[in-house]
């Protein structure tokens, strides 16, 4: 975490060219602000803060080539390239370059790719496109998620209905006081679930420590439900683009039935009714969670597709 004496005198650190790359680090923040104003990201994985707070869950690197930046999820010569961030005419050039600069015994592919990058290669025998279900992003429209207008939300808005009929409740915006109490609430909240014995939750605790720890530096939102003066529930998100926010972490006790469709209301009415679009990103095939995100019938998804040669 870096202080305002020290962001001044934070430097770029040299990306090398591929095939070579190093570890994505806190300094990179700069590049991919810059990256992304340059090309407007749409899928949930690349925003910096995405990046940066699942580095050690995804191995995380970067490199460049040509005109591209390239993020790289790599270990035990296994690469997985994230669709390359760079100029889209160039892109089907660059994506065979990477192919033909890895050696044949390493497994190479290319992931989360949009349906722009994916045609670029859709009826070349030599290639094979799947479609990543697990990893598709929901988007809603965000007057849906704060309006809850009509039948298909009718279950949400009982929901809130009983939880401010049952509980005195205060909700507010994080500031940088309150990341101290949102730690304690997020490891108290890993406790009652033994994160610490799922992999993938222990994973998600890193990376929202990550997010906390930085809050201010990566300049990212969050909301948080306050009962009895202790929180409750807690969320953190940001602007992907002009027109979606992008929803990141969304945490609440399920004691108090209702938190959850609270801290969703509340937070896109405070930080996305500028936007014309959510984006609380994928479900990964697990079938609470698609459950969930489907229960606020999104307004559409954001595909993703793998590329790999044909061998």
């Amino acid at each position: 975490m870096f202080n305002d004496d020290e962001k001044k005198i934070v430097k770029m650190i040299p990306i090398p060219e591929f095939p070579k790359y190093r570890k994505i680090e806190l300094e990179d923040k700069p590049i991919f602000d810059d990256l992304f104003k340059k090309y407007h990201p749409l899928i949930s994985d690349f925003t910096f803060t995405n990046l940066f707070t699942w580095r050690y869950a995804h191995k995380f690197h970067i490199s460049n080539i040509g005109d591209f930046v390239l993020v790289i999820s790599l270990k035990d010569n296994n690469w997985r390239i994230y669709d390359p961030i760079g100029p889209i005419e160039k892109k089907k050039e660059i994506i065979k370059r990477c192919f033909s600069l890895l050696p044949a015994t390493d497994t190479v592919r290319f992931v989360m790719l949009l349906d722009i990058a994916a045609e670029l290669f859709r009826g070349n025998s030599s290639y094979v496109i799947e479609e990543e279900r697990n990893n598709f992003d929901y988007v809603y429209l965000t007057k849906n998620l704060i309006e809850l207008k009509g039948k298909d939300y009718d279950s949400k808005r009982n929901f809130i209905k009983r939880f401010n009929e049952k509980y005195k409740y205060e909700y507010k915006r994080i500031t940088k006081d309150d990341i101290e109490k949102c730690i304690f609430f997020e490891e108290e909240w890993c406790l009652n679930r033994d994160c610490f014995g799922i992999e993938g939750l222990e994973k998600e605790r890193k990376a929202i420590k990550d997010m906390l720890v930085n809050f201010e530096y990566l300049k990212i939102k969050g909301g948080m439900l306050t009962i009895n003066n202790k929180i409750e529930a807690v969320t953190l998100g940001e602007a992907l683009n002009k027109e979606t926010f992008v929803v990141h972490i969304e945490k609440a006790n399920s004691d108090y039935i209702g938190s959850y469709q609270v801290i969703n209301q509340m937070f896109c009415s405070a930080e996305a009714v500028n936007y014309k679009y959510v984006n609380r990103e994928q479900d990964l095939g697990i079938p609470g969670l698609r459950n969930s995100k489907e229960s606020y019938h999104p307004h559409k998804m954001i595909k993703k597709y793998t590329l790999a040669l044909n061998q």
